[in-house]
């Protein structure tokens, strides 16, 4: 798998996933994000980010009717964006306090290349704790991203729902095959689907057929292709002896 930085840095730069990052260091820049003695983010910051940023596919409205104060960890785009912006180091925690690093003045800033893309896009899918994004991951999800990517390639070009991506692109542990309730399906949507379409890599849409459940469908967008280049020889079928 090659992931051209260089040649998409400039889109991906654009997403959502970006556009929230410089928001969120330039509140930490005016010293408007405040942590607790825990080290999560107060009710008073959390309510502000939910303000004033857009999660796509993820249900904003509800967080209103959360009682407060609010707890990051409930929240989970913010708990993943605070876990992503150190990861990528463009943020540290300094004496209880916030700080912006020089490489996140340089993204508030839009100075965007091809280096800080990538230190993003692979502290999402490989350094961030995937239980900021649902409490019922294991680290084992992470493991399953080249896979994930490369079946996504080849099946996201027409929409599909969460439970037909989940089944062609995950290789779960056996044990999983047995849970009660399809768990897997909630690792492909939170850990996966939901953050690409945040990195402009996947889109949603409604589903044709209305259902009392409306759950979207995903399909890939042309920067996916563009951005994602796989390099795999389909096995060809052995000969048969008559």
């Amino acid at each position: 798998m090659h992931l051209d930085y260089h040649g998409n840095a400039a889109d991906i730069a654009g997403s959502v996933i970006f556009r929230n990052l410089r928001l969120y260091l330039t509140l930490i820049g005016e010293g408007r994000i405040a942590l607790l003695p825990s080290g999560t983010m107060t009710s008073e910051s959390l309510d502000l980010l939910l303000t004033t940023m857009d999660w796509p596919d993820f249900d904003t409205e509800m967080t209103r009717h959360l009682r407060r104060p609010l707890d990051q960890e409930t929240i989970c785009p913010l708990d993943f964006l605070m876990a992503l912006a150190i990861a990528a180091r463009l943020i540290q925690v300094d004496g209880g306090r916030l700080a912006v690093t020089e490489a996140g003045r340089r993204l508030r800033e839009n100075l965007i290349d091809a280096s800080m893309v990538r230190a993003v896009f692979e502290a999402a899918f490989a350094r961030v704790n995937p239980r900021t994004l649902t409490k019922l991951a294991h680290s084992w999800v992470h493991e399953q991203a080249g896979i994930v990517f490369w079946c996504l390639s080849i099946t996201a070009d027409l929409p599909r729902s969460v439970p037909q991506l989940t089944r062609y692109c995950f290789v779960p542990p056996e044990k999983f095959l047995d849970e009660p309730f399809n768990v897997l399906e909630v690792y492909m949507r939170a850990v996966y689907l939901t953050p690409l379409t945040w990195f402009g890599l996947m889109k949603t849409m409604a589903a044709a057929e209305a259902t009392h459940i409306q759950e979207p469908l995903y399909q890939k967008t042309p920067l996916f292709d563009r951005f994602m280049q796989f390099d795999i020889e389909r096995a060809q079928p052995m000969e048969r002896p008559n």
